[in-house]
């Protein structure tokens, strides 16, 4: 004896008719076909009942996930209107001979429409992918040409901190993305390298290639992230404690990892406290 298992003819048989059995139920096309007490049909069975109930939870994540979808949109079409409203009201206010306080209220007032309207857009944009809505369509593109319209949108705000925002790469690098939303993704990483570094710091974007993938790299020299916190950082809507004084509502990262991933890549976060952090994105070569 080798040590190796031995398979006598019978079992052989149910082995390979198990094997088969599983073949149909990941093509989606088992049935039960034996119905005596043997082993096998109570096998056939079980199998049975796991893929109907499989099948039911399926289709109630579906409903579920429909139904959330239908929720959001009808908030973003029912919130239009009267977001719009306060946005021109405020404005007019703002208009008005008022006083410094009185200034500071209408102020206050617009930031929180406009924040608040960003949220709906978001959460409108994360049902539409998670529900498949929008297809992420990834095609080969320059890597380098991606970096810097997500980093032109950031420019201003980088220049009014006096940050310095700079590219690095050495060679062009093609990988597999789709431009309209990985802008949006990259964006995203950038505008929040920016957004809590302070001011006459540095975020610096870098492109390694490896052999599958294209890494893009954005450090900056902000507060950093607490090791605990960094598994939480792309869950939707969580923000750190002391970032409740920044803008931001807390999607920005769960969108990008979402429309990252659907592209066939994946997001990693590194940070240490007081010294900053760097977000890699790896984009598929392949």
């Amino acid at each position: 004896m080798d040590g190796k298992p031995v398979i006598f003819g019978h079992d052989k048989k149910l082995l390979q008719k198990l094997d088969a059995m599983l073949d149909e139920a990941i093509a989606g096309t088992f049935q039960a076909q034996s119905f005596d007490e043997s082993l096998l049909s109570k096998i056939e069975s079980k199998m049975a009942r796991f893929l109907e109930q499989s099948l039911l939870k399926h289709e109630q994540i579906a409903n579920e996930q429909e139904r959330v979808h239908s929720l959001i949109s009808d908030i973003s079409h029912q919130t239009k209107t009267p977001l719009s409203n306060v946005a021109l009201y405020t404005q007019l206010l703002a208009e008005q001979d008022l006083t410094d306080e009185q200034k500071k209220l209408a102020e206050q007032i617009s930031a929180s429409a406009e924040k608040l309207n960003f949220l709906i857009q978001s959460l409108v944009k994360t049902s539409r992918l998670e529900s498949g809505i929008i297809k992420i369509e990834p095609k080969p593109g320059n890597v380098y040409d991606l970096i810097s319209a997500a980093a032109a949108e950031c420019e201003s705000l980088a220049v009014a901190k006096n940050i310095t925002l700079s590219i690095i790469q050495d060679t062009p690098i093609t990988a597999l993305f789709d431009p309209r939303w990985c802008i949006e993704a990259l964006f995203n990483i950038i505008d929040n390298a920016v957004k809590y570094t302070p001011e006459n710091g540095s975020v610096r974007i870098s492109v390694t290639e490896y052999e599958m993938f294209a890494r893009i790299d954005v450090t900056d020299t902000g507060r950093g992230i607490r090791k605990e916190d960094l598994p939480r950082v792309f869950g939707r809507f969580w923000r750190a404690p002391e970032s409740a004084d920044s803008p931001g509502v807390g999607v920005g990262l769960y969108l990008s990892r979402q429309i990252i991933a659907s592209c066939g890549g994946y997001i990693k976060a590194n940070s240490q406290i007081g010294k900053g952090s760097t977000f890699s994105v790896f984009l598929s070569k392949l």
